[in-house]
């Protein structure tokens, strides 16, 4: 069993280092990319709580060091993205394409500049920009 299918919570056999019944505990691999992050800022904030001599300190190192390697490997791991699909909106109004597009520019306002959020709506508002083009005969 390698560092990343040690059952979380426990470092070495009969250790057990969280309060997660026995039939419950998930393996570091089954953490999805948020929960690996949290996990990852738990067994940090520990080590910095921990004194240098602390015997659990070992532990929570291998721990930590589970975590990081397996948030490595998926974000290595991770096809790059594909684009969005085309976004069809000429079955809207125009007044229907107007009233989603304040909508998305309003939302996209709300996300931040390295979230993924931001493909599909910049998508969403090129598709019916386009479409307002056609419909006014101008060039997008």
């Amino acid at each position: 069993m390698s560092d990343q299918d040690v059952p979380l919570g426990e470092s070495q056999p009969g250790t057990i280092m969280t309060a997660i019944p026995e039939g419950h505990r998930r393996t570091v691999s089954q953490l999805s990319i948020r929960e690996l992050d949290l996990y990852g800022n738990q067994l940090e904030r520990c080590l910095k709580a921990l004194g240098t001599d602390a015997p659990i300190r070992a532990d929570i190192q291998r721990e930590l060091a589970a975590v990081h390697g397996t948030r490595k490997s998926r974000t290595q791991a991770s096809p790059p993205q594909q684009p969005c699909r085309p976004r069809d909106v000429s079955g809207l109004t125009t007044r229907e394409l107007e009233r989603t597009r304040r909508e998305l520019a309003a939302n996209l306002a709300l996300v931040r500049p390295d979230s993924p959020a931001r493909a599909p709506i910049l998508a969403h508002i090129s598709a019916i920009d386009t479409e307002l083009a056609r419909r006014t005969g101008q060039q997008p």
